[in-house]
Parts: structure tokens; sequence; C-alpha cells
């Protein structure tokens, strides 16, 4: 399907290709004219974007998260590469997974090492009825493989195939000697990382070929739609103890740690604590390295990075 690469563009000239919209609004210059403002991305990067000429209709036949093809002048602008758009178009056909891949990076894990890692830390678990509750999830292959393949977020962390599957993997990691530091349930905890996102499995689906957020993702969110997931998976296992389930949920509840992020529910055992202070540690530093790798503004320093209202150091390999 494509045959430039953002890491392709590397000097002034025509380009012509497919890239996915990460980012579009409309601004009014200093002059009073209106353009669009675009950051478009594949596998390899990103890239700045504009459309200075007929900006309503080149720019409402498509929305944030589409694919779409681009002619465009490659131009330096600020000593940045920027594509002026000539013309843009909506793909409208669904992708398929190959074709993704073109878009999205593969995690540098590597989705089939993260999938064992995955098995050996839920087969690992001692308590019998959380060995259980995982292999009710391993038994429903729609939903895992899902769990396998979306990214964590669509555009602030974990951005890629398998992103989901890489931060609760990390969270997991990290939180098994944080366990044994701090006393928390072990089992608990590991529980607890796989299952604090879960619901992002039903907030984000496909749309046009391209991961998106869905109806019911916008509406409830991942955390509604998480706590609804858990609960029929308990319903699947005999004998599932009401306070281990009421931790569960609360985990899933409060891992954003304050109402003002998200979180209904500020947690109010070691173990959600646990869960969430590494949950953000993991978010965060990826968030930060993934924005690193395209928003640089030298050799060491990137550029502001909105969300979290800084620049960020790049040192120094010694």
């Amino acid at each position: 399907m494509k045959t430039v690469f953002v890491s392709d563009i590397k000097k002034e000239g025509d380009v012509r290709d497919y890239f996915l919209v990460e980012r579009k609004a409309i601004y009014s210059s200093r002059s009073n004219a209106r353009y669009a403002s675009l950051r478009l991305k594949d596998r390899s990067g990103a890239i700045e974007a504009r459309i200075w000429d007929r900006v309503d209709e080149l720019s409402a036949g498509f929305e944030r998260n589409d694919i779409v093809y681009v002619e465009s002048k490659a131009r330096a602008y600020q000593e940045q590469l920027q594509l002026n758009v000539t013309a843009i178009r909506k793909e409208a056909r669904d992708l398929n997974a190959e074709e993704m891949r073109e878009f999205y990076p593969e995690t540098p894990s590597g989705i089939e090492k993260l999938i064992g890692d995955f098995h050996r830390l839920t087969d690992g678990m001692k308590d019998g009825l959380l060995k259980a509750l995982f292999a009710e999830l391993k038994k429903r292959k729609e939903l895992l493989e899902r769990f396998f393949l979306v990214p964590a977020s669509l555009g602030v962390h974990h951005v890629s195939l398998g992103g989901l599957l890489e931060h609760s993997v990390s969270v997991a990691e990290i939180a098994l000697p944080a366990a044994a530091f701090t006393g928390a349930d072990p089992d608990i905890v590991v529980a607890g990382s796989f299952l604090h996102d879960i619901g992002k499995v039903e907030e984000i689906g496909l749309k046009g070929g391209v991961f998106a957020y869905t109806d019911k993702g916008r509406l409830l969110g991942h955390i509604t739609l998480g706590i609804s997931l858990l609960e029929e998976l308990i319903a699947a296992v005999e004998g599932f103890p009401p306070f281990l389930a009421d931790v569960l949920k609360h985990i899933i509840l409060s891992h954003h740690g304050e109402q003002e992020w998200g979180s209904p529910k500020k947690p109010m055992c070691i173990e959600a604590l646990v869960v969430h202070y590494i949950d953000n540690l993991d978010a965060k530093v990826m968030g930060v390295k993934e924005y690193m790798n395209n928003n640089m503004e030298d050799e060491h320093w990137s550029q502001f990075h909105k969300l979290y209202e800084s620049r960020f150091f790049k040192i120094p390999e010694r």
C-alpha cells in the first residue's frame, strides 16, 4: 500500500502516499487566513502538514485517525520538513492486518514474546481462584486476541500494535518486586496489572481498518467496561469469593489514582496503590520516550509536551 514512509522524507520535493491522521485542527494566521494544521504518521514516525488553499473543501472529508491519501510538497520550515498539502482524500476501505503494520509499529518487545510473558506471569500465580479467573479469560479467544493486539492508547503511550499487552506485562513485571518490598499480595498485584486496563479491548476498536474509539468506549470508558468484563469472568468461576472480586474491581476503579484523572475511587489498599503508581510510571515513561522519538528540538531537548507541560532532556550516551 505504502511506498513512502515518514522516515524517507529527508529533502524538499513531492510526496504522494497514504498516512494516518494523528491530529487535525483549523487555525487562523496573523493575517486572518484560515489553514488546516495536520500531523500525519506511519510506523516510522510523524510529520507536520498544512493545508493553505481550499481549506474547507479539502479538510471536510476526513477526521483524526482516518487513513488518507495525500498529494503534497515537502518544504523546510524553521529547519524542519513540513508537508504543504495540495490534495487529500480519505481511504474508504478497511485495511488488512499487513497494511495496518504500515501505520502502526509493532511494539519493540515483540508481540509473541509478550504473549509468552503473559502466560508465564499468570500461570505462575499460586492462588487457585485467580488462576481459574485467568483460565476463563484464556478461553475467550476473541477477547484475548484483542488484548494482545490493540494499543494502550491512541496518542498518549504505548501507541503500537501490542501496546496494551506490553503495558500490562511491564506493570506486572515491575509490580512483582514492588509487592515483595511493600508486603502486597503478589498474585493480586499481578492480576490487577493485567485487569486494570482490560476495558480497553472494548474502548478501542477498528474503524475503517484503523484503531479508533468505539461508541461504547466513548460513552462508558475503559474503567466501566473493565468492571463489566471482570464481572463476566468472575461469574464463570465457581466459588469466587466476593471480597476478592471487590478488591479486583477496586483496582480497576482506582488505578488512575484521582477523580480528576478519571478514577471514581482513590486506591484504598496496598495492592491498589502498587498498581496505580506503577501504571502511572510505565505510562508516563513510555509516553515521553515515544514523544521524544519524533519531537526533538535538537540533539538533547524535546519540543514542549502539552500533556505533561514540559520539555524533556535526553541524556547523552556515556
